[in-house]
């Protein structure tokens, strides 16, 4: 009996070993997994110049040459995703194409499309600038954002993170100094949280865009609808027009919550294009400026920062 009780215990302390080294490795990659899908602020960050271009002020501008209207669009792509489950970037391409100003948001960095974040290859497809603005990092990379393409001169730009107080994700916004015959157009991208800090981003973003001198485009994703009372408050005593929705009908929700609004530029024509490219529509509109307008320069509004 002693015998074949000595006789089994080698091989149980091996099964045992092995048991310890297979809950060990377990641990080890639990860390790991832990470690990359835990989310982090990616902060703010500003710049002077875009993706696939030189400095503005290197840039030729033919001021009141330039088209006297200016083509802009807002566009959630879903991550390229559309509503049919495939991850297609062309369709976003085609959307977008010919527009001097997109606002993109739910961009993905590299790993999803490749080595690159999908605003690139958008903008190279396009033959356009591009600004990758990740509002947050995970899996070791940025991950995910916001992002514009442009074919037009900007002369700064910054990267402002918005409040997040459940620390579940990060939203941020894009500020941009855009150049259009002889003025300064202050462009604001963003996409905001859809639950609890969303009402505090919204006022946030608001309050910086009334801030701005005009002329002054807010483009993205609110996730607020215009039965809101910040939202609609806001159209009511700001002066800023939404340049997407009907004009006839202001009180009118549609349910929509993707935006295009402006301060000092005019309608010319707008709309909203669904395709199934993502789950959002693309929403666009064609805007000049008034017969007169005072002249904004970058340097005063970067006090407003």
């Amino acid at each position: 009996m002693s015998g074949q009780a000595h006789d089994r215990k080698p091989g149980s302390n091996r099964r045992r070993s092995w048991l310890a080294g297979i809950v060990a490795a377990g641990f080890m990659i639990g860390g790991v997994v832990w470690q990359g899908s835990h989310r982090a602020s990616t902060g703010p960050a500003s710049g002077i110049v875009l993706e696939g271009n030189v400095a503005a002020s290197q840039l030729p501008s033919d001021g009141p040459a330039e088209p006297a209207t200016l083509h802009v669009a807002s566009f959630n792509i879903h991550g390229g995703r559309g509503t049919d489950g495939v991850c297609d970037l062309s369709r976003i391409a085609g959307l977008v194409r010919g527009f001097d100003f997109i606002g993109l948001n739910e961009v993905h960095g590299s790993g999803t499309s490749g080595p690159e974040p999908q605003v690139a290859l958008l903008g190279r497809d396009l033959h356009q600038q591009w600004l990758f603005a990740p509002t947050e990092r995970r899996w070791w990379h940025d991950h995910f954002g916001n992002g514009a393409l442009t074919n037009l001169p900007v002369s700064r730009w910054y990267r402002i993170p918005l409040p997040s107080t459940q620390a579940r994700g990060f939203r941020n916004l894009i500020w941009f100094a855009v150049l259009w015959r002889g003025q300064t157009i202050n462009v604001l991208v963003t996409h905001l949280d859809r639950q609890v800090d969303r009402e505090l981003q919204l006022q946030q973003v608001l309050a910086l865009f009334q801030s701005l001198s005009p002329p002054a485009l807010l483009l993205g994703d609110l996730n607020t609808t215009r039965a809101d009372p910040v939202l609609a408050g806001f159209l009511k005593t700001s002066g800023a027009i939404d340049l997407v929705g009907p004009p006839a009908d202001p009180g009118n929700d549609d349910g929509r919550i993707d935006w295009i609004l402006s301060r000092g530029l005019e309608r010319v024509a707008a709309g909203s294009v669904v395709n199934g490219a993502s789950d959002h529509p693309f929403v666009w509109a064609e805007v000049r400026l008034p017969d007169a307008i005072p002249d904004s320069r970058p340097e005063d509004d970067e006090n407003r920062r």
